[in-house]
Parts: C-alpha cells; sequence; structure tokens
C-alpha cells in the first residue's frame, strides 16, 4: 500500500480529482419536498448493494436524507445517530473539499478469509459512466484503519464526497475493476415508499369529521 492510500484512510482526507465535481444530474425528489420522518418501513439492507468475491464482501450504503427518511424509525435514529456523532469531521473534510452540499456513503467490508487485506481508496461511484470518487474517508473501526480483516472480521468507512449522492439514478459502485450494478433495481422500492409514505403523511394531516350518523 502507498503512502498516499494510507493517509486517505487514516487522516480521513484526499485531494478530489477535479474530473469527479461536475455537479449531478439528478432527477428532482418525486414528492417535491424531503419525505415527513418517522413513517417509513425499508429496512437498511433494501438501501444497499454488495460486491462479493472469495476473499471480500463489500455492501455500499448512500445516506442520502431523502433516502434515510424512508427507513424505519430505528435504522434512521441509527444511521442518523452515526453521522451526527461524525459531523465535526465530515464538516471539515467538507470545507477542505469546498463542498457545500457533501454526499456520504457508508462501505462495510466483511473478511471471508484469514487476514484479508483491502485498499479503502479503490471504492468508487459512477453515474451515467461519470466516475465520481470521495474527497475523503472516515475509518468508523480500527479494522477499516488497518485495511486488513480477520477471518468473518467487519471493518466499516464513512466516504464523504463532494456532491449530493443521485439516489434517484442508476448509480453503480466499484471496487477496483468489479462493479455492482443493482442499484437501478432499487428505484422501485424507493418509488413504492416514497408514495406510500407520503400518503401517510397526507392521511394523519387530513382532520377526521365526525360520523353524524353514528348513535350517542
Amino acid at each position: 500500500m502507498t503512502t498516499a492510500r494510507r493517509l486517505i484512510a487514516l487522516l480521513a482526507l484526499s485531494a478530489c480529482a477535479h474530473s469527479g465535481r461536475a455537479q449531478s444530474q439528478e432527477p428532482p425528489d418525486p414528492m417535491g419536498t424531503m419525505p415527513p420522518m418517522g413513517l417509513g418501513s425499508l429496512t437498511q439492507e433494501q438501501i444497499s448493494v454488495s460486491i462479493a468475491n472469495s476473499q471480500l464482501t463489500l455492501r455500499f450504503q448512500p445516506l442520502n436524507e431523502r433516502l434515510l427518511r424512508l427507513l424505519a424509525p430505528d435504522a434512521y435514529r441509527a444511521l442518523s445517530g452515526m453521522i451526527s456523532s461524525r459531523r465535526t469531521a465530515i464538516d471539515s473534510i467538507s470545507r477542505y473539499a469546498s463542498a457545500s452540499q457533501p454526499g456520504l456513503m457508508l462501505v462495510t467490508v466483511y473478511g471471508n478469509v484469514p487476514d484479508v487485506r483491502f485498499d479503502a481508496s479503490s471504492i468508487g461511484i459512477s453515474v451515467n459512466s461519470r466516475r465520481i470518487d470521495p474527497v475523503g474517508i472516515l475509518p468508523l473501526n480500527a479494522n477499516f484503519s488497518r485495511q486488513q480483516l480477520p477471518r468473518q472480521a467487519v471493518g466499516q468507512g464513512l466516504y464523504v464526497f463532494s456532491e449530493e449522492l443521485p439516489v434517484y439514478s442508476p448509480m453503480v459502485f466499484s471496487y477496483g475493476s468489479v462493479a455492482a450494478e443493482g442499484w437501478a433495481q432499487r428505484i422501485s422500492t424507493f418509488d413504492r415508499e416514497l408514495a406510500r409514505v407520503s400518503a401517510r403523511a397526507r392521511s394523519q394531516e387530513t382532520p377526521q369529521v365526525p360520523d353524524s350518523s353514528a348513535k350517542p
């Protein structure tokens, strides 16, 4: 591993490639507003995709707030709490990269063989063939900092991007030359859940009219 790559993981800061800083062309939010909190039912598994080989399994989980609010309340609180606890470091990376609306992604790496190594800087995202590279990486545990995993151990890192991740677009997640293209199939699930949450929110706002035909 090169010194530069080690610094990315351990110091949680890296230079951003200029080619990856163009504004994403994400479609408008189908609701037009941020989804209400506390009404979602999705699991963390439903907002993630994975890559696996004989040595490693990597799970990619975008943390766009519009998507997080579609999670069940417990899952939303867990991920929101994790983001809040790292807010100072996230803001520091964002200022360094001049990112006014940074994107976040949680990456979980599982070791399938003893003492397997991984390269935290080899993870990226593509949208419409445009590569989006992280501007900083925050290791969430020692395994991720070392970039080495005992068998069946887990490493987690929080990736910071210079722009919000376009969660309603068919993103492709990659590790080296291996890509996971399953995100496009997740979007219909997000749309259905967004419609359900929106309808439930409207029903809660509608005042209940007493039934005049009911007998005392």
